[in-house]
């Protein structure tokens, strides 16, 4: 089995997968989401190849599920948010520790559950989607790899803490936007 990732530095063997009863795969969507799919071994061997259909509408929905307003050609009502293909990335795979696998008799497991990203392509000319992020990523590292540049990137955490007094906390409202309606009522050195 080959990785659509011509630069496959890891050949996946089906061998990997003894023991485990699934499989999960997932693709980003444009809001930089994954969404995927738990499998079975059974059916994602089968698919290992050749990709499988994938429902285009990960391309129409915002990240609440709810489709966008504006539809994109790639998904809509009129094509009845078709199927692309998606192809599995086996230079991404790894095992998500905190999801443990059941055994494939059924018991429980200790296995963590195998994780592949997977590719998504149009369904007839075998290309990438343009709405893919992965798809787009890959395109311009290649072109910059022709002109022999490399690219760096640098990711930011950011997390933002504050402390607001008691009077405006509500039990009830844990669930609710008190945290926020304080932070916009008060003062910057009141935070």
């Amino acid at each position: 089995m080959e990785s659509s990732d011509s630069d496959n530095d890891h050949s996946f063997e089906p061998g990997e997968l003894t023991g485990d009863s699934c499989v999960k795969v997932a693709g980003i969507d444009v809001d930089g989401m994954l969404r995927g799919k738990l499998m079975s071994k059974k059916k994602f061997l089968s698919i290992a190849d050749d990709g499988f259909g994938f429902c285009s509408v990960i391309f129409g929905w915002d990240m609440h599920d709810q489709t966008y307003f504006r539809e994109l050609k790639i998904s809509n009502k009129e094509n009845g948010y078709r199927d692309v293909m998606a192809v599995p990335d086996f230079k991404s795979y790894r095992r998500i520790p905190w999801e443990k696998n059941k055994t494939e008799e059924g018991m429980g497991g200790t296995k963590s559950v195998p994780f592949i990203l997977v590719d998504f392509l149009d369904p007839e000319t075998k290309k990438p989607i343009c709405a893919c992020p992965r798809s787009l990523l890959k395109s311009v590292m290649n072109k910059l790899y022709q002109q022999n540049v490399d690219a760096m990137a640098g990711g930011e955490t950011f997390l933002a803490g504050m402390h607001h007094p008691k009077s405006t906390w509500d039990t009830n409202q844990r669930h609710s936007s008190a945290k926020a309606l304080y932070a916009d009522d008060s003062c910057c050195s009141g935070i």
